[in-house]
């Protein structure tokens, strides 16, 4: 499953990816963009799929995502 914006940033990626070097800024933004989406889609899809939230799982949730944060720092 795709999203609007996942498609955005694909069509955007491959436009830019034919006349822009690997390294360029803005193709090396729109990759990560299209990254982040894929990430997200993919959140989306786990919650979608999994039990009831209890508050024991949203809290070990929210650690595994503050620790991925902090180690970004």
């Amino acid at each position: 499953m795709s999203t609007n914006s996942f498609r955005v940033h694909r069509a955007r990626l491959a436009s830019l990816s034919r006349s822009r070097p690997p390294d360029d800024p803005e193709l090396v933004e729109t990759r990560l963009c299209m990254q982040q989406e894929v990430l997200v889609n993919a959140i989306t899809r786990a919650l979608r799929k999994a039990p009831p939230m209890t508050p024991q799982l949203l809290k070990r949730i929210i650690a595994v995502i503050s620790d991925r944060a902090e180690d970004a720092k």
